[in-house]
C-alpha cells in the first residue's frame, strides 16, 4: 500500500478511511489488522512460503476474470510446484481464519494447527474455492471477509463453523464439523490442479451450503473438457 493510497473500511453500517502506509500501520480503530495472536517465528519464519503463495494468488485473481471459468487452474498458475504451493495458499487461508477465531474468542480447531503445522488434510474441516454473486455486487475488485457462522446443537460447545475470505468475487470458503466431514465430502481444492469454482447467489447460500450452477460458458467449458 502506497503512501497515496487509500483504504476503505466497512461493516455494512459505517465506514473508514485508512490513508497510506503510515495510516495502515496505525490502524487506530483495530479494524483492519488482527490483534497479535501468533508468535513472531510462526507469523514470520514458518509461514512466509503461505505469504508467497498468496501473493501469486491474489494477482492473478486480481487480473483475470475467473468468475465465468468452471475452475481455478492451480496448475498453470504454479507451474510443477502446484501440490506444494497449493497446500501453501489453503495453510494461508488456515492462518487467516485462525486469527478470526482468536480475534472472535472462539477455539481454533486443532486439525487447523496441525494443518498449517505440516498435515495434508483435516478430517474435520474442508476448504473450497468459491464465487458469491452477492460479494461481486457489494465490493467489486475489493477485498471481504465474510461474518463468520459458528452454530451450536445442543447450546453447551461448538460444532461447527463456515467463513469466507474474498478478492472480488473470488474467495476461499471454510467449514469446520467437530463430528468430522466424511472422505467423499471432503474434496479439498488443494489436491486438485484445476479445483472447481462453486457458485453461490449470496451469503446465507454460502453458509447451507447451498450452490448454484455455473454460468453458460463455465458449463460449456465443463462439457468441453470433460474427460
Amino acid at each position: 500500500m502506497g503512501d497515496d493510497q487509500v483504504l476503505v473500511w466497512g461493516d455494512g453500517e459505517q465506514r473508514r478511511e485508512i490513508r497510506g502506509k503510515g495510516g495502515l500501520k496505525r490502524d487506530r480503530y483495530g479494524v483492519v489488522k488482527f490483534p497479535k495472536s501468533m508468535c513472531a517465528p510462526c507469523n514470520n519464519d514458518t509461514s512466509k512460503p503461505f505469504d508467497i503463495a498468496y501473493d501469486t494468488y491474489a494477482q492473478h485473481v486480481e487480473t483475470h476474470l475467473l468468475r465465468i471459468l468452471p475452475g481455478l487452474d492451480l496448475g498453470s498458475l504454479y507451474g510443477s510446484e502446484w501440490r506444494q504451493k497449493s497446500l501453501d495458499l489453503a495453510r494461508y487461508h488456515a492462518k487467516h481464519f485462525g486469527c478470526r477465531m482468536v480475534r472472535d474468542r472462539f477455539p481454533v480447531p486443532q486439525s487447523l494447527r496441525d494443518f498449517m503445522n505440516g498435515a495434508e488434510d483435516m478430517v474435520d474441516g474442508h476448504m473450497a474455492i468459491i464465487s458469491t454473486d452477492s460479494v461481486r455486487k457489494a465490493y467489486g475488485s475489493g477485498m471481504s471477509i465474510s461474518p463468520a457462522v459458528w452454530a451450536s446443537r445442543d447450546m453447551a460447545r461448538f460444532t461447527s463453523c463456515v467463513m469466507a475470505a474474498y478478492i472480488g468475487s473470488i474467495g476461499i470458503r471454510y467449514e469446520w464439523v467437530s463430528d468430522g466431514i466424511p472422505d467423499q465430502k471432503r474434496n479439498q481444492f488443494f489436491h486438485h490442479p484445476n479445483p472447481v469454482i462453486n457458485y453461490f447467489r449470496n451469503e446465507k447460500d454460502v453458509v447451507m451450503k447451498k450452490t448454484r450452477k455455473p454460468g453458460r460458458f463455465a458449463r460449456l467449458l465443463q462439457w468441453a473438457y470433460k474427460p
